[in-house]
């Protein structure tokens, strides 16, 4: 494969990927929850609510690995560091939805949802082999 292709292919698994975490933890956090935040939500909705926007990382995680036939780290270093850019916006701003390290724990397990979608796509077994 050329390195056009490669660097296509990264680019778009990246795109890809992150799209879908955040469509998939826009869909856990405003839709299901109706705006989840440490002082507007219940126990009960603060554990499924992190849950599930856990489980949209490794979701997440997992799509990407498989869009790019389980080659490379880039696609989840590149969507960490994204993670990361947000965690450091919200840190500077004063629109938190809840407690600061509410908001750090929900970012930090996105991060960890990531990389567990990825390891598991490692250890799928119908994935496609490079």
């Amino acid at each position: 494969m050329s390195s056009k292709n490669k660097a296509l292919l990264y680019g778009g698994a990246t795109i890809f990927g992150g799209f879908s975490l955040l469509l998939f933890t826009k869909i856990t956090k405003d839709i299901l929850f109706n705006g989840l935040s440490l002082c507007g939500s219940t126990n009960m909705e603060l554990v499924f609510g992190s849950l599930l926007m856990f489980t949209a990382a490794v979701t997440a995680g997992f799509i990407t690995s498989i869009i790019v036939v389980r080659k490379t780290y880039l696609p989840h270093i590149l969507l960490s560091l994204g993670v990361l850019v947000k965690m450091s916006f919200i840190a500077s701003c004063s629109f938190l939805t809840g407690s600061f390290l509410f908001e750090i724990g929900v970012d930090s397990s996105l991060i960890l949802g990531l990389w567990l979608g990825h390891f598991s796509a490692l250890k799928f077994p119908l994935a496609p082999v490079s």
